[in-house]
């Protein structure tokens, strides 16, 4: 299990022509459902994957995260699922996708401070758990450590 916690991403994103610098080996061409409702973040999220070499998908909520995991799980390797969505919760949703695919790998985010939030997302199959704010750097590198996951 993964479980890091950071300063939020900034606006500096530390890219050096298409490579980030200090960020190579964290680097991949899997595809992630990245599953976030708000919009900065999510463009700033997407915008560090892909330069760093993975497909990105994206979802504003656990329903729409849900459908669209079923539609392309077979090129989906990793999703990265908010805790604080709109709809569907973040817990909801996990689960679900547990029932779709038992072996989907997971990497929960949250800024809110839950009370036990991580233990009920690992519990109910997260791999990993990223605690925002973060760097670039701790999530290309839970983000690694998750697909590197069996």
């Amino acid at each position: 299990m993964t479980s890091v916690s950071g300063s939020a991403p900034t606006g500096d994103l530390g890219y050096h022509g298409k490579t980030m610098m200090g960020c190579r080996e964290q680097s991949g061409s899997a595809t992630i459902l990245l599953v976030e409702d708000e919009l900065l973040i999510t463009d700033l999220t997407r915008r560090i994957l892909e330069r760093s070499g993975y497909s990105v998908l994206s979802a504003a909520n656990g329903t729409d995260a849900l459908s669209l995991y079923e539609k392309e799980r077979q090129t989906i390797s990793l999703v990265i699922l908010d805790l604080i969505l709109p709809g569907m919760g973040g817990i909801q949703c996990l689960e679900k996708l547990r029932e779709v695919d038992p072996t989907v790998k997971i990497l929960v985010t949250t800024g809110h401070p839950i009370i036990g939030a991580e233990r009920q997302a690992i519990e109910s199959g997260a791999r990993g758990f990223l605690h925002k704010p973060f760097t670039m750097k701790q999530m290309l590198t839970a983000v690694r450590a998750v697909l590197d996951t069996e």
